[in-house]
C-alpha cells in the first residue's frame, strides 16, 4: 500500500513540474564563455535605451530598454544590462535564450534625487559550428540620461535646452566624475598602482570600443580581450561580488569599473568599490 501511495505521489509531483515549468523565470547563468570571434555573424541591432517617462515633485519614472538581434540564430543568446546613477550601479538585468536570435529587455526604474543615469549592456551570441568547434559574436550599447528638478518638478533630457539645464547638467557631470575620480585614486593608492603604467578606461567608454581597436592592439585582438573582460566582468561583478573575506554580495550601490591596460600589453586589471567602500582588484592576462 505505501509502495503504491509512493508511485502516485511521484506522479502528481512530476505533473506539477511538468505544467509549472514555463512559468518559471531564467535565473541567470552562472557564466559568459568567451570564444574566438566568427566574423560572419554580426548583430543587426544592439540598443540601450533610456527614457523619461514621467516626473512630480518628489520623484520620477524612467524606462530602461535593451534590444538586440543577431543575424541569424545561433545555439545560445545572451544580454546583460548594467544602469548607473551617479556612478554607482542602481540596477542590472540579463537573459538567455537557447537557438535564438534576438532578446528585448525592460525596466521601469524609479528615483528620487537629480542624476546621471548611465547604461551599460553587452550583447553575446555562442555559436556552436560542430560539437567540437564554438565561436562567439558580441557587442556593446550604452545610453545616458539626466533627471533633474529645475522648477519644482523633475524632468529628463539627454542635451540639454536651456541655461539652467546646462547648469545641472554640468553638476551632475561635475559630481559623478569627482566621486569616481576620488575612488579611482583610492583604488590606486591601494594597491600601489602606478597610472602611467595603464590605460585608464571607465566602463562607460569601453562601449566605443566596438570598431575601435583597444590601446596597443589591433581590432582582433582587442575583440579577444573586451570578450574575456567581459566573462569575468559577468562573473567576478555582475552576479555578485566575492568580498575579501570570501562573502558573496550583490554590486547594487559599488562604483562603475575601471579597466586599467597595461602599456605593455601584459594585463589590465578592473578596479571598483562595493557598496560598502571595500576595494576590489581583478586581474586579466593578457596572452
Amino acid at each position: 500500500m505505501k509502495w503504491k501511495i509512493s508511485i502516485f505521489m511521484l506522479i502528481i509531483i512530476l505533473v506539477i513540474g511538468i505544467i509549472y515549468q514555463p512559468f518559471v523565470k531564467k535565473e541567470a547563468r552562472e557564466s559568459i564563455t568567451f570564444f574566438p570571434i566568427d566574423n560572419s555573424f554580426s548583430f543587426t541591432d544592439a540598443i540601450t535605451s533610456i527614457k523619461f517617462e514621467e516626473g512630480t515633485a518628489s520623484n520620477y519614472e524612467l524606462e530602461w530598454d535593451v534590444e538586440s538581434e543577431s543575424s541569424e540564430s545561433v545555439y545560445l543568446r545572451q544580454d546583460i544590462a548594467m544602469i548607473y546613477e551617479n556612478g554607482k550601479l542602481a540596477n542590472k538585468m540579463t537573459e538567455w535564450k537557447t537557438n535564438a536570435k534576438s532578446i528585448d529587455l525592460e525596466k521601469n526604474i524609479h528615483g528620487k534625487t537629480p542624476g546621471l543615469w548611465e547604461g551599460i549592456s553587452y550583447h553575446q551570441g555562442e555559436i556552436h559550428i560542430n560539437e567540437e568547434k564554438y565561436r562567439s559574436v558580441q557587442r556593446m550599447s550604452s545610453d545616458y540620461l539626466y533627471t533633474v528638478r529645475p522648477n519644482n518638478t523633475f524632468t529628463g533630457f539627454k542635451e540639454p535646452n536651456s541655461a539652467s539645464e546646462r547648469r545641472l547638467k554640468n553638476f551632475l557631470d561635475q559630481e559623478t566624475n569627482k566621486y569616481l575620480q576620488n575612488t579611482l585614486t583610492k583604488l590606486l593608492e591601494n594597491y600601489q598602482i602606478n597610472r602611467n603604467n595603464y590605460h585608464v578606461i571607465s566602463l562607460q567608454s569601453l562601449t566605443g570600443y566596438n570598431e575601435k581597436a583597444l590601446p596597443g592592439f589591433n581590432s582582433l585582438k582587442s575583440q579577444e580581450i573586451i570578450g574575456k573582460l567581459w566573462e569575468g566582468l559577468y562573473k567576478n561583478y555582475f552576479i555578485n561580488i566575492t568580498t575579501k573575506t570570501g562573502q558573496k554580495i550583490s554590486p547594487i550601490g559599488s562604483s562603475m569599473p575601471y579597466i586599467l591596460l597595461s602599456k605593455d600589453k601584459t594585463h589590465l586589471f578592473v578596479l571598483f568599490q562595493t557598496a560598502t567602500g571595500e576595494n576590489i582588484q581583478l586581474i586579466q592576462y593578457i596572452s
